[in-house]
């Protein structure tokens, strides 16, 4: 029910909000739709990297809660209850880098397929464009395209892109505070607080790093989990999904990203 109120929000607020041509002009609906679909593949992905990996390691946790909302983009996202602290730090880190992984895959997919239609809307806001994005307006069409709001998938792109950087910052309870509490617990706290810091400096150029990195700690997320077995520093497959979730943050990080 809170997937499908979701979908029916991300959908109302692009219509109603975002489109410039009127609630009830053709155009104005499908792009709505499209943005509503792309972006709900991706959220929807991420969620189920999540579910997916943590039910594979044995974790007891909950379906994913789509959490609908009137404002914005129409989501405030969604969260995920583990019933249980994570038993292993190889199954915490691999839950935590699941996510955006596999969400970022969703991402690429929708980033090649807009690119090779051909040139999208110019209407609304430019955005800054993350590395993933110019690397493939580069491949497909041989040059580096903007993003625009008034695109409805290539700005469903964008806010892949940023969500998923904004869930790998290293702190407490967000995708990257997982990854970092699996690497080196005892210092996850120290990184949460230096990223938190690293956040509020960034403020100063987009207020939105500074909003995230409070609500992250008015929500009580600044507390990293802690796995029940400590088998000591994850290696083999673990590592290198700690390595590729590294540079999926340098592929969708933009410090000023509006």
């Amino acid at each position: 029910m809170l997937f499908l109120l979701t979908c029916t929000s991300v959908f109302g607020v692009r219509w109603l909000r975002w489109e410039t041509a009127g609630p009830w002009e053709p155009t104005s609906m499908w792009n709505a739709w499209w943005f509503s679909a792309s972006l709900m593949a991706i959220l929807l992905s991420h969620e189920l990297g999540h579910y997916a990996v943590a039910r594979a390691h044995g974790f007891r946790l909950s379906l994913p809660w789509f959490l609908p909302a009137p404002v914005m983009v129409g989501t405030l996202g969604a969260v995920i209850r583990l019933d249980e602290p994570p038993r292993t730090r190889a199954g915490l880190l691999e839950m935590g880098a699941a996510g955006p992984l596999v969400g970022l895959a969703v991402v690429t997919v929708l980033a090649v397929g807009r690119l090779a239609v051909g040139e999208g809307s110019t209407d609304g806001l430019e955005l800054g464009s993350p590395l993933l994005w110019k690397v493939a307006s580069l491949g497909v069409t041989g040059s580096v395209q903007p993003v625009y709001t008034g695109d409805p998938v290539a700005f469903a792109v964008w806010l892949g892109c940023l969500l998923t950087a904004m869930n790998l910052i290293p702190i407490g309870q967000l995708d990257g505070g997982h990854v970092v509490a699996a690497l080196v617990p005892r210092w996850a706290t120290v990184v949460g607080w230096a990223a938190t810091g690293g956040l509020l400096v960034a403020g100063l150029w987009w207020p939105g790093w500074a909003v995230w990195a409070a609500v992250v700690h008015l929500m009580g997320g600044r507390q990293p989990l802690e796995a029940r077995r400590d088998e000591g520093f994850p290696r083999g497959r673990p590592a290198w999904v700690a390595i590729l979730t590294g540079l999926a943050w340098i592929a969708v990080v933009v410090p000023v990203p509006a």
